[in-house]
């Protein structure tokens, strides 16, 4: 099963540190490249070697590529699938220069709202808040749209070949992550940085509809929660969202009504 063919959960959860308590008047939202990412196997694949002959053979042809003048295109397919130094030089050379994968943005949620390690980790130790988002809502595919919406899922173990992995997983590769990250419970959209509005500092954000917001979260230790409750009080597009703090009793997802 695809990424995106997965059932999406009606409701998904975004943590967010206090500072970005903009967000939810601007009604705008980061998505992040891959150079702003800590974990450097973020949208970097791991690969054992870059292909089989055939794997080879086929990506020659496809690409229509014209290799060392003198050599018999034959004679060095087989050298670079039979040597593990070539092997391993090729895949380098191949990862180094997926300059495609610098051209999207990743806009991570979860299907988890009481995540301990994701409150310390990506709310400021419970200082932050959490955006529930109903995606059955209409609006919420502005986060989607156009681009690819699917299930993250985690491994360790390393795809076989680089060319196998093109063939066989399209993009399936964007919705992969180590295993010490499992706690997220990831969902992710990947969309074209040119398709979202870049601000200074190479800041790359989409527009959401405050309608597809069903509920905001909070721990005792939030440091703005009264500004989320004027902003639900005083902000016609938020007055039908619910606020709950996950310290007196919130334990169930804020479906939406």
């Amino acid at each position: 099963m695809k990424p995106w063919e997965n059932p999406i959960p009606p409701v998904l959860f975004k943590y967010l540190h206090p500072s970005r308590l903009a967000s939810l008047a601007d009604c705008r939202i980061r998505f992040s490249q891959r150079s702003v990412f800590e974990d450097t196997h973020e949208l970097q694949p791991d690969v054992v070697a870059f292909g089989t002959l055939e794997e080879i053979w086929r990506f020659i042809i496809s690409k229509g590529l014209k290799l060392r003048p003198g050599l018999p295109t034959s004679l060095l397919v087989r050298l670079i699938a039979e040597t593990p130094s070539a092997q391993a030089r090729a895949s380098r050379t191949a990862l180094e220069n997926m300059k495609s994968l610098d051209e999207f943005g990743v806009f991570c949620l979860t299907e988890a709202m009481d995540s301990e390690q994701m409150w310390t980790e990506y709310a400021d130790k419970g200082k932050g808040f959490v955006i529930a988002f109903d995606t059955t809502h209409l609006g919420f595919t502005q986060l989607s749209s156009p681009g690819k919406f699917g299930k993250v899922a985690y491994s360790d173990e390393p795809y076989g070949t680089y060319l196998g992995m093109l063939e066989n997983e399209g993009v399936s590769f964007f919705f992969r992550k180590r295993m010490t990250f499992a706690f997220e419970r990831e969902w992710r959209s990947i969309r074209a940085l040119h398709r979202l509005e870049r601000r200074p500092g190479d800041v790359y954000v989409s527009s959401f509809d405050p309608a597809s917001v069903t509920g905001i979260i909070i721990r005792s230790g939030c440091v703005v929660e009264t500004q989320l409750r004027d902003i639900i009080a005083s902000d016609a597009r938020y007055q039908h969202v619910q606020l709950a703090n996950l310290d007196e009793g919130a334990t169930q997802p804020l479906l939406p009504s």
